[in-house]
């Protein structure tokens, strides 16, 4: 008997035989059974197979070895390679994060109802003597100085803002330039602008600290309006530009710029920092 009989008559054939009819007699006779018998057949050959297939599939899976590892997914490499800021632009991952971030939401906000003098008891308070920064309020007068100068405070001239010294012996016109109204902002309701006595608006340009009468430009409404962070000097405040966010009114020796912040910089911290004061003029 040869090999390839041996396999044909082997148990573990997949496939069953079927057997075919041999002679036209044969075919004649088989068409000739009634038509229950003949329609039963694909059926029983149908599942035959199914069953053989289904056994086979069965047996496959089991000769599978057991407890193989499920490999994790693949993790994205989001670790820094690239980065984005506020719609900036590309930065180095190399940056390094800054180790403090200031507050992004005002200290104080617009009051439609100042104290006279933003003290809670009522009673005046001196011109030029330090008040609460809740006391940065539209519609109020205030002075801003220093905070780590005590007897040098912003007055507009010439187009500029700059320190100046001012005490109860300055004149008349000394006291009006260091005084300011404070107004909801130009272009922020939730931040500040200040107003000289001639009408004219804090601004930066040219990233100096300006006073300038207003031109009516959307520009103009962005530069003249600040927004009060709480400053790291007890009872003072920084001013963030409005329009370029990151960068505060900072001193340069008795000039007014806005910089942008450094952090870890005590003596940046002191040179942004601000004192609301009661108005001298």
């Amino acid at each position: 008997m040869t090999k390839h009989r041996l396999n044909e008559d082997d148990a573990t054939t997949i496939m069953p035989r079927v057997s075919l009819p041999a002679t036209v007699e044969e075919l004649a006779a088989q068409e000739r059974e009634p038509a229950a018998k003949r329609s039963r057949r694909p059926v029983v050959i149908v599942a035959a197979v199914t069953a053989v297939l289904t056994t086979a599939a069965t047996g496959w899976a089991l000769a599978q070895p057991a407890n193989q590892p499920v490999s994790p997914p693949v993790a994205l490499a989001t670790g820094g390679s690239r980065g984005f800021v506020e719609g900036f632009g590309e930065v180095s991952a190399s940056a390094e994060a800054p180790s403090r971030s200031l507050p992004r939401s005002p200290a104080a906000r617009p009051s439609a109802h100042p104290s006279p003098n933003g003290a809670s008891s009522g009673a005046p308070v001196p011109p030029g003597q330090p008040l609460a920064s809740s006391a940065l309020v539209t519609g109020s007068q205030r002075s801003l100085r220093a905070a780590d100068r005590p007897d040098r405070f912003v007055r507009q001239g010439g187009g500029l803002a700059s320190l100046v010294s001012v005490t109860a012996a300055s004149s008349g016109g000394v006291r009006q330039a260091a005084t300011f109204t404070v107004v909801a902002g130009l272009a922020d309701r939730n931040c500040f602008s200040f107003v000289g006595v001639d009408g004219g608006y804090l601004r930066h340009r040219d990233w100096r600290i300006r006073h300038e009468q207003s031109n009516g430009s959307q520009l103009f409404r962005a530069d003249a309006t600040f927004c009060v962070r709480p400053g790291a000097v007890p009872g003072a405040v920084y001013l963030e530009s409005h329009n370029y966010r990151g960068y505060y009114v900072h001193l340069r020796g008795d000039e007014l710029w806005i910089d942008r912040w450094r952090d870890r910089d005590a003596g940046f911290d002191r040179e942004c920092a601000f004192a609301i004061t009661a108005p001298w003029g």
